[in-house]
């Protein structure tokens, strides 16, 4: 699985592509060399493509781990370059792109004139938004049946959030402005259908990526602990995401951090779910070249496999969201119980001459006892979380029913379970 630490390998290593910049340019055929905090754990990928545009000065590369020697076209990450500094295409794309929408770039060049001199003169160009969708069109058409992700980073993960709403693949990348303004109708109604599957790690203190507000709803803004100065240039930088030995972004345990925490439960599920239907797709690549075709019973295998995938992420997904909702419950549940005691205990202190029947019978008065306050609101409580519990209960029961069905095809066509075998 494409970890998080390889997603900001590559969003880093993709600047490398642009001639001007690196020493040495990554070209296609190389490989890339993704080691984490532990020692034992690296991931090696193959660039297939790469991509730098002269004219607007896009850079972008396509990539595949590799397994056994080789690379697993069965996944494919694009990842596109931010702004280099010294380049004015770049400079130029961040603001007419990124800050007033355009599809063109406006670029001077010197031209010689009938004189010594030259003169400048305006040039339009595609945007790097265009030139992004189209090397990632080139990509899907060379590798038809991979499953594609996009990542990069500030101007990069702008670009890749691009691409990955308009394709409807999955996004990792980090310190990203949005493009919502640039999406199409149809990408915008995607990503409002679909959220966990762009994902932007913002630094809550990095004003150059939280640029152009969250209309994609990617966003996971995190604390980091580096205080909220918009001038320091480190909240911009790669560097400050750190990862656990399973490549898995840190994310630190803070009371800010709440939020992003439960995002990325969530975006941990969808992953896993857009995993599985790449091994569908593999199966049925297996089964085609078999047999030259599907089988019925292959359909209907693939078909019920599909079927049990969704309904396992639907199922995950609802027990998280039972779970942060019962848990929500029970914190409020907690909290009336201490609001009382506050209020007894204010009125104790406020009106110590009286018993503590006055005192009861006074708050009754104006509708405030235990009844109203705890009492009524936690089986109100209680009765929320009966009703999560046979939802869950429910969705279960329907993934043992389809986990049944799938064995029993299985068992009545020995050859297809061969096959699987």
């Amino acid at each position: 699985m494409i970890t998080d630490r390889d997603y900001s390998t590559l969003a880093d290593n993709v600047y490398e592509v642009d001639k001007n910049k690196a020493k040495h340019p990554i070209h296609k055929g190389d490989t890339i060399d993704v080691e984490g905090n532990n020692k034992n754990v690296v991931s090696n990928y193959q660039v297939l493509e790469v991509k730098d545009n002269v004219e607007n000065g896009m850079q972008a590369m396509a990539v595949a781990p590799i397994k056994n020697g080789k690379p697993d076209t069965s996944q494919v990450v694009i990842a596109f370059a931010g702004t280099n500094a010294d380049d004015g295409l770049d400079i130029l794309t961040d603001t007419q792109t990124v800050g007033l929408n355009k599809d063109t770039l406006t670029t001077s060049v010197e031209v010689p004139s009938n004189s010594s001199k030259t003169e400048t003169h305006k040039k339009i160009v595609d945007a790097q938004s265009v030139t992004a969708l189209q090397f990632a069109d080139e990509i899907r058409k060379k590798y038809p049946n991979a499953s594609i992700s996009t990542t990069g980073h500030s101007l990069g993960e702008y670009l890749a959030l691009l691409v990955a709403a308009e394709n409807k693949w999955l996004n990792v990348g980090f310190n990203g402005p949005d493009p919502y303004g640039i999406l199409s109708n149809e990408a915008k109604e995607w990503v409002k259908n679909n959220p966990g599957w762009l994902t932007n790690f913002r630094n809550r203190g990095d004003a150059i990526g939280n640029l152009m507000g969250n209309g994609t709803g990617a966003e996971i803004k995190i604390s980091l602990a580096m205080g909220l100065n918009p001038l320091k240039g480190a909240f911009h930088n790669l560097s400050t995401w750190k990862f656990d030995d399973k490549g898995r972004l840190i994310i630190p345990k803070n009371d800010y951090n709440k939020k992003a925490i439960q995002q990325e439960s969530e975006r941990q599920l969808m992953q896993q779910f857009v995993m599985g239907m790449v091994v569908l797709q593999e199966l049925k690549a297996k089964f085609q070249a078999s047999s030259g075709g599907l089988s019925t019973n292959e359909k209907i295998y693939l078909e019920d496999s599909q079927a049990l995938a969704v309904v396992q992420l639907a199922s995950s997904e609802f027990e998280l969201a039972m779970t942060n909702t019962i848990k929500i419950y029970q914190e409020g549940m907690l909290d009336l119980e201490k609001l009382w005691q506050q209020c007894v205990s204010k009125a104790r202190n406020r009106a110590s001459d009286l018993s503590h029947g006055e005192i009861m019978e006074t708050l009754h008065s104006v509708n405030c006892t235990e009844s109203t306050m705890v009492t009524l609101p936690n089986e109100e409580f209680r009765e929320k979380i009966a009703k999560a519990k046979q939802m869950s209960e429910k969705f279960t029961r329907l993934v043992s029913e389809i986990k049944s069905k799938l064995a029993e095809l299985v068992q009545r066509d020995q050859e297809l379970a061969r096959q699987l075998g």
